[in-house]
């Protein structure tokens, strides 16, 4: 492989200028340019024929998410994400907007250069603090305000009404007398603020619980 040109993006200098430093010291590297904002990224990324980026995600101008969707337009730049950053949603964001490696920065030196040659050659790497989040199911959405203080029983049996059912046929769905489906819808209405079963059907659809 003929030596490339590697972009370090970073606002902070002491940690910018050691990582292209570090960078620069291997045979497969033949110059650094650097960056620290994602404007600056951009036009360099766009100007100096990039190869591959490393990113931080905590940029003066905005998210260095942006900044991997905008170097990834540039053909033949994948992207490396540096960051500390380190919770689900930011690194499955990465990931959908090209990124195709993301390591924290307390990772050791030689992690982090071995990172940037594998998304230079094209794979895929995840440390392991951060791969589960990746990989793994997506956490479900929280529920919007009142619903989360419902219990799932109480969500079903709310998704029942808004569907119309009356109380002999919740007491045959649920396995339950009416008159426990009487005491329960009651409980329901006093927990949801509202004054009958309509106005738990209208909260019920605008809240999205029903598709």
């Amino acid at each position: 492989m003929e030596p490339v040109t590697v972009l370090v993006v970073d606002d902070h200098p002491l940690m910018r200028r050691g990582l292209a430093t570090l960078l620069g010291l291997e045979d497969w590297v033949a110059r650094v340019v650097e960056a620290g904002s994602v404007r600056e990224g951009a036009a360099t990324g766009a100007a100096e024929s990039v190869d591959v980026a490393v990113v931080d995600l905590g940029l003066p101008d905005g998210s260095g998410i942006d900044l991997v969707t905008r170097l990834r337009r540039t053909p033949g730049c994948p992207v490396l994400v540096l960051t500390m950053t380190r919770d689900d949603a930011t690194v499955r964001a990465c990931l959908a907007a090209g990124a195709t490696g993301y390591v924290l920065k307390d990772s050791p030196p030689d992690t982090v250069v071995r990172a940037a040659r594998t998304v230079l050659d094209g794979g895929l790497v995840l440390g392991p603090e951060v791969a589960s989040a990746a990989l793994g199911p997506p956490r479900p959405a929280a529920l919007p305000a009142p619903l989360d203080r419902l219990s799932p029983a109480d969500l079903r049996l709310l998704t029942l009404i808004a569907q119309g059912r009356t109380n002999g046929q919740l007491a045959r769905e649920l396995g339950v007398a009416e008159k426990t489906v009487r005491n329960r819808v009651a409980i329901l209405l006093g927990v949801l603020g509202v004054a009958d079963r309509v106005q738990a059907a209208l909260l019920a659809r605008d809240r999205g619980l029903l598709h």
